[in-house]
């Protein structure tokens, strides 16, 4: 009997965890307003756009893709889906935002903090807007 009384504890934590998971996942990730309100250092010159671009395609094309539509070669497993950058999404998010999230991470979406400096995160974020530009 204690046996059994195990197996429905487990049973029980799981679909809590995926219950939790799952609600999570619906509130969205939103940035705090102090980032929201961030303006990007770097200006958007060819240089820099350049630079965001030679990063970008080390370190973001397999989950945004080559287009930044989201639907890189890792994006298939992934939930939530990566941003795409060309939709009205990347355009609603001030580039605070955007820092904010390649800094912290968060799930499938890694933290860059460590992996690249302030300055190269604001190249990226200049290289991915300009995606809304070419839709």
């Amino acid at each position: 009997m204690r046996h059994r009384c195990f197996r429905w504890t487990l049973v029980l934590s799981s679909t809590a965890l995926v219950t939790l998971g799952f609600a999570h996942e619906m509130t969205g990730w939103i940035a705090p307003e102090e980032a929201k309100k961030m303006r990007n250092p770097i200006q958007a010159t060819k240089a820099s756009i350049q630079k965001g671009k030679e990063i970008y395609e080390k370190k973001c094309v397999l989950c945004h893709g080559i287009k930044g539509d989201g639907k890189g070669p890792a994006s298939v497993g992934l939930n939530p889906k990566p941003t795409n950058f060309r939709d009205s999404h990347g355009e609603k998010m001030t580039d605070g935002e955007h820092f904010w999230k390649i800094t912290t991470g968060r799930g499938g979406m890694p933290s860059f903090a460590k992996d690249l400096t302030e300055e190269e995160r604001w190249h990226v974020i200049n290289y991915i807007n300009t995606f809304m530009k070419h839709k």
